[in-house]
């Protein structure tokens, strides 16, 4: 058979004796701890030097028709071996924009320099895209 069971709210506990104590009084009485403010850590040094910039990408948007049946297409240049971009980088961007877009494309190299072609007109919305990442943008922007 089964007794029931006391309530007791969050600050306070059963103790052996049946008695209601905080469970922190105990500690209260405790000698050589630590002071509260030995616990604080030190303030980081204050730097005087401005924060610098981190380099930003220049990438180049062109529109394309030429050879596509009439259908335009945005061409994002400039993310080759200079831009510091490997094609692994450079799939993932393309792959990230297409979900952004809700359009097709694809990643095409031409020397060191690797260009994503994204179907559809949306330079605009393409352009916002790169500079949300932190792309500087010039080229076709609107």
């Amino acid at each position: 058979m089964m007794g029931k069971k006391s309530k007791t709210n969050g600050s306070e506990a059963r103790t052996s004796g049946g008695t209601q104590e905080s469970p922190f009084a105990v500690l209260a009485g405790l000698s050589g701890l630590p002071a509260p403010e030995a616990h604080k850590v030190p303030a980081a040094p204050v730097s005087r030097e401005p924060a610098r910039e981190k380099t930003r990408v220049r990438v180049v948007l062109r529109r394309e028709t030429k050879h596509r049946g009439g259908k335009a297409v945005i061409i994002v240049a400039g993310l080759g071996v200079p831009a510091g971009f490997d094609l692994h980088d450079t799939e993932e961007l393309a792959r990230q924009l297409k979900h952004q877009l809700g359009c097709g494309g694809t990643v095409e190299a031409r020397g060191d320099d690797r260009e994503i072609v994204l179907q559809g007109d949306c330079a605009a919305k393409v352009a916002e895209l790169l500079r949300a990442r932190g792309f500087r943008v010039d080229g076709v922007t609107s």
